[in-house]
C-alpha cells in the first residue's frame, strides 16, 4: 500500500513531464492505494497538431516513464495496463499497478533526480563535441522501451537531415491552422502562465519580440508569407540552431499504432533524462515525425508537402543500416549549454485530478 507521501511523489514526477508547446494534456485518478488510472485531458487535447491523439500519447508516453522511474527509486515494481477499456474508452490511456520490490536501483540507472532538471533548450549555439559513451547511452535508453536511437553527429549527415527539419517546421507558419494552434499557447504578457510558453523561453531575441508578437494575427503573417516571412522563420528556429549544434538524434519506432507511440513517448523521455544525466541540452523538434505519420488535419493545399515530409522521413529512417525503426517520430538538437534559466511553468497539483 502506497503512503500519500509516495503517491504525491508519483504525481509530483508526472507533472514534470513535456509535453507538446507545455500543453500538459494529462489527467490523474488513484483508483486505490496501488493503482493510478491515467487519462487524457479532453480540455488540452485533439487539436489539429494532435489528430488521433499522437502528441498527448506521447505526453502521456513520458508521464508513464517518470511514474516508473519514481516508483523505482522507492523502491516499487510496477505494470502497465494499456488502454484496459479498449476502443470504448480512448482517452484512458492505462492503469499502473505498483508492487513491493526488494530490488534496489542501480545507482547508473537512477535517473530519478533528472526528472525535475529536464527541460527545453532553445537557445544556441550548443558545444561539443559529444561523446560517443553518451551516444551509446542514450540509444540503450531508446531501446530499453522497444525504440532506437539514430544519431548524427558530423556536418554533413546533420546538413543530410537539415531539410525535411525544417520545412516541416515551416509549414507551422504557412498553414492559417496550424499557426492559431502554435500562437494560442505562446504567452507575450504572463510569464508566469501555468500553460502554455512564455515568450521569455523560446529564447527570441528581445529585439525581434515586438515583430514576433504581431505575428500572432494572421493577416500578419498572411502578408509575411508573401515575402518569405515562414521560411525566415525557419531558417532562424531550425537551420541556425541545427547547424550550431554537435548532435542531432532522432527516435525511431516499428509501427504508428496508439501503443508503439505511447512507447516511443517513454523512450523520448528516457533518453531526455539520460541526456539530463549527461550534462547535455536538449532541444526537441516534432514537427518532421508527426508530420510524417499523416494524421495532421490541415488545409488541403499543404497535402503533398506532408506526403513529401513522410517520404523524406521513410528514406532517412530506412537508409540507415542501424535502424530498426520504420517510423521517425522526434528529433532532438543536442549539445553542451549553461543551465537554462527561463523554464515553462505547471500547473496547480489539483488541476489534474480528474473530477
Amino acid at each position: 500500500m502506497l503512503s500519500e507521501s509516495q503517491k504525491q511523489r508519483l504525481i509530483n514526477a508526472a507533472i514534470f513531464a513535456p509535453s507538446a508547446d507545455n500543453s500538459q494534456p494529462f489527467q490523474f485518478h488513484w483508483q486505490n492505494d496501488n493503482t493510478l488510472a491515467l487519462w487524457i485531458d479532453p480540455k488540452r487535447s485533439g487539436k489539429a497538431s494532435d489528430n488521433r491523439f499522437v502528441l498527448s500519447d506521447i505526453a502521456l508516453g513520458a508521464v508513464i516513464e517518470n511514474i516508473i522511474i519514481c516508483a523505482e527509486s522507492f523502491p516499487l515494481s510496477t505494470q502497465v495496463e494499456y488502454f484496459p477499456e479498449g476502443e470504448q474508452n480512448e482517452l484512458f490511456v492505462a492503469c499502473i499497478y505498483f508492487l513491493p520490490s526488494e530490488q534496489a536501483l542501480n545507482d547508473a540507472d537512477n535517473l530519478v533526480d533528472e526528472i525535475p532538471k529536464r527541460c527545453t533548450d532553445r537557445r544556441f549555439p550548443f558545444k561539443g563535441p559529444i561523446k560517443t559513451q553518451s551516444i551509446e547511452l542514450l540509444t540503450n535508453a531508446a531501446k530499453q522501451r522497444d525504440c532506437d536511437l539514430l544519431s548524427f553527429t558530423g556536418k554533413k549527415s546533420i546538413k543530410a537531415v537539415l531539410p525535411v527539419i525544417q520545412k516541416a517546421e515551416t509549414i507551422r507558419f504557412k498553414s492559417q491552422i496550424l499557426h492559431q494552434e502554435l500562437f494560442s499557447t505562446v504567452h507575450f504578457g504572463n510569464p508566469n502562465a501555468e500553460e502554455g510558453m512564455p515568450i521569455s523561453v523560446l529564447a527570441i531575441e528581445k529585439p525581434a519580440q515586438p515583430l514576433f508578437k504581431q505575428m500572432k494575427k494572421w493577416s500578419v503573417m498572411n502578408f509575411m508569407n508573401r515575402i518569405g516571412g515562414a521560411a525566415i522563420l525557419g531558417f532562424r528556429s531550425v537551420r541556425i540552431p541545427i547547424l550550431l549544434s554537435p548532435a542531432l538524434v532522432l527516435i525511431t519506432m516499428t509501427g504508428k499504432d496508439r501503443l508503439n507511440v505511447i512507447k516511443a513517448g517513454r523512450a523520448i523521455q528516457r533518453v531526455w533524462l539520460q541526456a539530463s544525466q549527461q550534462g547535455l541540452s536538449v532541444q526537441p523538434y516534432a514537427a518532421p515525425g508527426i508530420f510524417s505519420l499523416g494524421y495532421i488535419a490541415c488545409e488541403n493545399e499543404f497535402k503533398a508537402q506532408l506526403d513529401a515530409i513522410a517520404q523524406q522521413m521513410h528514406s532517412i529512417v530506412n537508409s540507415s543500416n542501424d535502424s530498426k525503426g520504420n517510423y521517425g517520430l522526434m528529433f532532438l538538437r543536442i549539445g553542451y549549454n549553461k543551465p537554462v534559466v527561463q523554464r515553462s511553468n505547471r500547473r496547480s497539483f489539483d488541476s489534474f485530478v480528474k473530477k
